[in-house]
This record gives structure tokens, sequence and C-alpha cells, in this order.
């Protein structure tokens, strides 16, 4: 019986060990310090979807959207990998008589997975439509693989959502159509930043 308990004690201890152990190891993961992401330098190109589709006939001055990034990642790290681009509608001209419609974008901030997130400023280089279509067709030979017509140089603009847009890519038709376009949700945009972005930082 004596031998029966001490065996069973013996047990115990080892099972006690063995799960603190696990626990420590547990804890050890947890603490590991997460790998920051790098600061993208300026100049370079930040891949993404877009998250929804933006219509000259119906997105207004203000407007959200947010860019899935894709591959190639920012500097080619996979931190950024599953992080969003935040975004607003800057300027929108709707197609009438004697006026091309117009759609610029602003950048606000890259986000991470995580949650931290650092201010971004940058321009629209490139657009692929998800789906071509008529107008893709049309404005095909305008240059640079666009579908939704010339990029615009790059501008600032002033709105009512606290001084500055900062710095906005503007798509417009190439010939002398004058209707309402569409970017459809999916379509791939290249961006390119203005400014270096800080690494991103966890809100306080």
């Amino acid at each position: 019986m004596n031998a029966f308990r001490s065996r069973r004690r013996r047990s115990v201890r080892e099972g006690t060990f063995a799960f603190a152990l696990v626990l420590a190891a547990a804890v050890g993961l947890a603490s590991a310090p997460v790998m920051a992401a790098s600061a993208i330098p300026a100049g370079t190109n930040v891949f993404g979807l877009l998250s929804t589709t933006l219509d000259t006939a119906k997105v207004n001055i203000g407007d959200g959207f947010s860019l899935q990034v894709i591959r190639p990642y920012p500097d080619d790290d996979a931190s950024y990998a599953g992080a969003y681009v935040r975004g607003h509608v800057a300027n929108v001209v709707r197609a009438g008589q004697n006026r091309k419609p117009e759609l610029d974008l602003a950048f606000d901030s890259i986000v991470l997975p995580s949650g931290a997130s650092a201010p971004l400023t940058g321009h629209v280089v490139k657009l692929v439509q998800k789906q071509k279509s008529a107008v893709g067709q049309q404005a095909a030979g305008a240059g640079v693989g666009m579908i939704v017509g010339n990029i615009l140089g790059k501008s600032v603009f002033h709105t009512g959502l606290g001084g500055l847009a900062g710095a906005a890519g503007g798509f417009a038709y190439a010939n002398n159509l004058r209707t309402n376009f569409t970017v459809p949700e999916g379509s791939t945009v290249t961006l390119q930043v203005d400014q270096e972005v800080p690494r991103p930082q966890a809100r306080r």
C-alpha cells in the first residue's frame, strides 16, 4: 500500500511538473516580442485590392474605402500580409454636358492585422479593373495599363474633413465620352508612397 501511494505521489508530481513546463512555454511564446513591420520608404509601390465599388454617379467627397494589401508586400516585408490601406474620396466630378467625370482618391493610413497603424500618403500610379468593359477597351490605349483613362498629376484638396486631404491620384476619361464610370470592387490599385511611412504603432 505504501509503495502504491508513493508511486501515486510521484506520478502527480511528475504530471504537475510537466504541466508547469507546458505553461511556462506558452507564457514564453505569448510574451515573445512580435517583429515590427518595417518603415516604407518614399517612392515604394503598394499593391492592393479595392474593397468597394466606386461609381462617379454615386460617391461623395469623404466616402471611405480600403485596399487589401497584396503581394509583393512593401519592401518585401511579410509583416504586411493581411494589412489594408484606408482612404477616402478626395474629389468627384459627375458626368454632365461638357463635363467629363473625375474621381480623386486620397490615402490616409496603413493598418496591420494587429491593429497597429501608420499614416500614409500616396497617389495612384496604376489601376487594373477586375473585369473588362467597353470603357476599359476604349481607355486601354491611354497608357500604363489603366482602364479608366489617364492618371492626373498629384494634387492636394481642401475638404471638410479637417484640412488638407493629402496627395490624391485622379482618374478621368481619356476620350470625349461624358458618361459616369465605375471602378469595381476587386480592382487592383497600385499606389506610390509620397513620404516615408513610419513603422506601424499600436494605439494607446
